[in-house]
């Protein structure tokens, strides 16, 4: 389990360690895009498969799909307002209408 978790860690770290270093050096659009590799998600999906079987993988995933539905109103959110009202706040606002979509979101989840 603690393997586990410091794969993870190290993943995610190498993700956002890449990312901004490409934003930095490249192009932040760019880096952006790179943001979305799904690294984190295979290690999860790989840990998650094989802890507790593929079906739980699969309900991963599909979990995976309906947040982002809250994410994608917390991106837009961020990216709106960031020029209004500056980039801390529009964090939080994002983040406040990601915590609020995301019962929505687990509510969609027992449908699907």
């Amino acid at each position: 389990m603690y393997f586990e978790l410091l794969t993870r860690f190290l993943i995610g770290g190498a993700v956002i360690a890449g990312t901004t270093w490409i934003a930095q050096a490249f192009d932040p659009r760019f880096g952006g895009i790179i943001a979305t590799i799904p690294a984190a998600t295979i290690a999860s999906l790989l840990i998650v498969g094989s802890a507790v079987g593929e079906n739980a993988a699969v309900d991963f995933a599909k979990g995976i799909v309906l947040g982002n539905i809250p994410w994608f109103a917390y991106i837009f959110t961020v990216i709106l307002l960031t020029q209004r009202i500056g980039l801390t706040k529009s964090l939080a606002l994002g983040l406040l209408v990601w915590v609020l979509l995301v019962p929505l979101a687990s509510r969609l989840s027992r449908l699907v």
